[in-house]
């Protein structure tokens, strides 16, 4: 049943389907071209289906490209040092992805425009995630991830020559030392 217990249960082939059907157009057309109506045609779903789900493009591109929830499984069992380095490793690889490349600039766009999507999307992934770095100080933990993020988005989208394993051996190597002054101020 679905949420309100009348009418027919959602059907979670249509979410699978056109998620798929979202990152794939989004690599071959960009985001100006990307339109809810073209997804619905490609996807074979209504157009009405889909905004019942998202109620915009950017709401549909987001959970296409993060998915609804964080995926915190390499944060399990790690300690400081270990978060750190997968905050790193991990926004360069979510930043290097062709849709997530493809999605930012429109992304960015939209979430300036829409207070209540970038609320959602920093309340959703950065929250989760802080809080398995551990103690009371999550200012620290919400620094490395600004720092590490926005380097990987910052080298996927502008200093792309120098988007190197070398540059990331660096920033884990200056954001390293977080986790050692952490532990010894406990």
């Amino acid at each position: 049943m679905n949420a309100t217990g009348t009418g027919r249960p959602r059907d979670p082939r249509i979410d699978t389907d056109v998620l798929a059907v979202t990152r794939a157009m989004l690599v071959e057309t960009g985001w100006e071209h990307l339109s809810m109506r073209a997804i619905a045609t490609r996807s074979g779903v209504s157009r009405a289906s889909i905004t019942r789900r998202w109620p915009s493009k950017a709401h549909l591109v987001l959970d296409a490209i993060l998915g609804a929830t964080p995926d915190l499984t390499p944060f399990e069992g790690t300690d400081r040092e270990g978060w750190i380095r997968w905050v790193v490793t991990g926004s360069a690889e979510l930043f290097s992805r062709p849709e997530v490349r493809e999605a930012t600039p429109g992304l960015l766009a939209a979430i300036r425009d829409h207070d209540d999507l970038r609320t959602a999307l920093w309340r959703g992934f950065s929250g989760p995630s802080t809080q398995l770095f551990g103690g009371a100080e999550s200012s620290t933990a919400t620094a490395v991830l600004v720092l590490a993020a926005g380097a990987a988005l910052f080298t996927s989208l502008v200093a792309v020559e120098d988007d190197t394993p070398e540059l990331r051996a660096k920033i884990l190597e200056l954001l390293l030392p977080v986790a050692q002054s952490e532990s010894e101020s406990r």
